[in-house]
Parts: C-alpha cells; sequence; structure tokens
C-alpha cells in the first residue's frame, strides 16, 4: 500500500508540474512576448541606403482624397534578404505582376477592385526604383490608411502580402526602422488602423449632418 501511494503521489506531483508548465507558456504566448520567427536582419543595410529624399518621393501619396488631412497615416512595413544577397529581378517582377501589383513611375502598386490603391512596393534601395536592370536586397511596402476605404483590411493585405514575399524570397520581415518585427508591432499597426478607421467613419457621419 505504501508502494502504491508513493507512486501515486510522484503521478501526481508530475501531472501538478506540466500543468504548471503548460500554463506559465500560455500566458507567455498571450502577453505578446513570444516573437514572430523572423531571422536576424543583415548588418550590411547601410551599404546602398534609401535615403529620405528618395523615400520621401517614392512614397509620396498625393491622391485627392487625402487633400483636407493633415498628415499622412503611412504603415510602412521592409522585406530585406536574410542573406544579403540581391532578389532576382525577374522573379520579383514576376511574384508582384501575379499577385495584381501594377508597375507605374517605376514602383509597383496593388489596387481593390474600385481602382484605389491599397498599398505601394518599392525598392528600398537608391534611387528607390524598379527598373529591368534592378538590384536589390531590401524593398518596402507602404500604405497611407487615410486613403484607403478599410484602413484595417489593408494592413491585413500587407501583412499577409509581406510574409508571402518573405516565405517564397527568404526575406526578413521588419519595420519601418527595419527592426525585426513581433506579434506585439503587429498588433500596434493593426490597433492604428482601427483608430483611422474610426476617425474616418466619425468624420463620414459629421459631414452626412452637415449636408
Amino acid at each position: 500500500m505504501a508502494i502504491n501511494a508513493e507512486i501515486y503521489l510522484i503521478g501526481l506531483s508530475i501531472l501538478t508540474f506540466l500543468i504548471i508548465v503548460f500554463l506559465f507558456i500560455r500566458k507567455i504566448s498571450n502577453s505578446g512576448k513570444l516573437k514572430v520567427k523572423i531571422e536576424e536582419v543583415p548588418n550590411s543595410l547601410n551599404q546602398q541606403p534609401f535615403d529620405q529624399d528618395t523615400k520621401q518621393a517614392t512614397l509620396q501619396f498625393d491622391d485627392a482624397q487625402s487633400e483636407n488631412i493633415a498628415e499622412q497615416e503611412l504603415a510602412i512595413l521592409n522585406l530585406i534578404s536574410v542573406d544579403k544577397s540581391f532578389f532576382d529581378i525577374d522573379q520579383i517582377f514576376g511574384f508582384l505582376s501575379n499577385y495584381g501589383a501594377v508597375l507605374k513611375n517605376k514602383y509597383f502598386s496593388y489596387i481593390d477592385e474600385t481602382g484605389t490603391e491599397i498599398f505601394r512596393i518599392a525598392n528600398a534601395l537608391n534611387p528607390g526604383t524598379f527598373e529591368a536592370d534592378s538590384k536589390t536586397f531590401a524593398i518596402v511596402i507602404a500604405s497611407n490608411l487615410s486613403n484607403v476605404s478599410d484602413p484595417v483590411h489593408a494592413v491585413k493585405t500587407m501583412i499577409e502580402f509581406s510574409i508571402n514575399f518573405s516565405e517564397k524570397f527568404h526575406a526578413s520581415l521588419c519595420d519601418e526602422e527595419r527592426t525585426p518585427i513581433t506579434k506585439q508591432m503587429i498588433s500596434h499597426i493593426e490597433t492604428r488602423a482601427q483608430d483611422i478607421a474610426r476617425l474616418k467613419q466619425l468624420k463620414n457621419i459629421n459631414n452626412e449632418e452637415n449636408s
């Protein structure tokens, strides 16, 4: 009987330990401390920086819908080759075209069924353009959330595109500052998109009441 009791207590102790470990892991996961699996960003990005002038020119959203908006609400993601090797530009063009993006003004634009641009894809290295002979190991994806009809959907579409691209071209998904992105960062971008969507709704309601 004593032996059975000892076996029972040992089993109960193991079960209790496993439950504690399970609850601890779930708590960490829910708190956003577990990062999205991202490989280290290359350290040599400074060799061909995407300077501020190029960035402003490429990401200059001048849609008529934003005329009354003081500041653009840009959501920006970077996709950077893990091993610093250049992407195959023909494969890049083919992938973006198959995804539905259209080349214009030397950057790609992804538009919805109404013809409204959801986001654009540009070369993240100087001079910031896509041409037949371009060489790059980094691209930038940007959306002016003030212009799109559904900011939440736009962010979701950007993230889905970025994940598909990173898997195909072995690239690291990073934020605007080229820091490897985490679940918490993605949640922040999504929350910001939700806030912008609510403000747009309030603005539309006010416009209807005043008309």
